[in-house]
């Protein structure tokens, strides 16, 4: 799954009113609906993966998004951390959607760790199994007084030692949010987890890896030990849905992703999706779609 097209950081910065910027690894940014409606913004309701971490801070307003093909709705006064190995789309804003955002560059992120031992706060804290966070009014606040602090260490751009300014900042604010995270029953991990829900958790994990190659489901559930009926069951009960349908909306998102890659062509993205023709790709796209790719990288 490596070679996967991203959105780098640095695109990122020129389509949006950011109100801090650090050297194009850490952005601070109001954002609204009306962001998400101009022509620059257009490839972020596509499927795509973004070289950093994002953290929003809903403020007001509703946000439809997927994440790895699970679908969230995030609502005022609710945190949602996005990891950079996420595959996001955007499903939805409410017209009178409001967040802060805070973007690392994922690099970045690892020069901010607190000793050799300890791992980056955002593992620590697991957001990339629970990437959604109720939060309460004041701590909503204090998230945006920290947002403030880093606006103003980004300003300090004459600092004969910024970078370092800026490292101690970011760990500061992971730290003031793991330990508003820390005291959250819904963040505490759970004794058990069911065999069910094990199974569950470990196909999305092969999933995320795997889509773009492996099609069958008999190829996970032999990675999981199990009878293919039985993955289909689990999942169905689970989910909702069957572990084809998982898989078919995996893959079709990953082509997605691959036709907004310019100088990919059709036949490459056939190829990189171990389809037999490029007649054989467009005849699944379509089917799934409504769209052949060419139309597809017209929309």
């Amino acid at each position: 799954m490596d070679k996967l097209p991203v959105i780098e950081v640095s695109d990122f910065v020129e389509r949006l009113s950011v109100s801090g910027n650090y050297q194009r690894m850490v952005i601070v940014a109001d954002i609204n609906a009306v962001d998400f409606t101009s022509p620059d913004m257009e490839g972020y309701t596509l499927p795509v993966r973004l070289n950093a971490i994002f953290i929003i801070v809903i403020l007001q307003g509703k946000l439809q998004i997927r994440l790895d093909y699970v679908p969230y709705t995030v609502s005022a006064n609710e945190l949602l951390t996005i990891m950079h190995t996420h595959v996001i789309q955007i499903s939805e804003l409410s017209h009178d959607f409001k967040a802060k955002l805070l973007v690392i560059e994922r690099t970045f992120l690892d020069e901010c760790r607190l000793d050799k031992r300890t791992p980056s706060m955002l593992g620590y804290m697991q957001f990339r199994q629970k990437p959604r966070t109720t939060l309460t009014p004041d701590e909503t606040a204090h998230i945006r007084l920290c947002f403030g602090v880093l606006e103003k260490k980004i300003a300090l751009r004459t600092h004969s030692f910024h970078r370092e300014v800026m490292q101690n900042a970011l760990v500061a604010f992971l730290l003031e949010l793991a330990n508003m995270l820390v005291g959250k029953k819904e963040n505490l991990p759970r004794p058990t987890f069911s065999r069910r829900e094990e199974i569950m958790n470990q196909f999305l994990q092969l999933l995320f890896e795997h889509a773009g190659e492996q099609r069958a489901v008999t190829f996970y559930a032999e990675k999981l030990c199990i009878t293919p009926q039985y993955l289909s069951l689990v999942l169905k009960e689970l989910t909702g849905k069957t572990a084809n349908k998982w898989i078919e909306e995996a893959l079709i998102m990953e082509a997605k992703i691959r036709l907004k890659t310019p100088q990919a062509t059709i036949q490459q993205v056939a190829e990189a999706l171990n389809f037999s023709d490029q007649s054989t790709f467009g005849k699944f796209f379509k089917k799934h779609t409504g769209l052949s790719p060419t139309e597809f990288r017209r929309y």
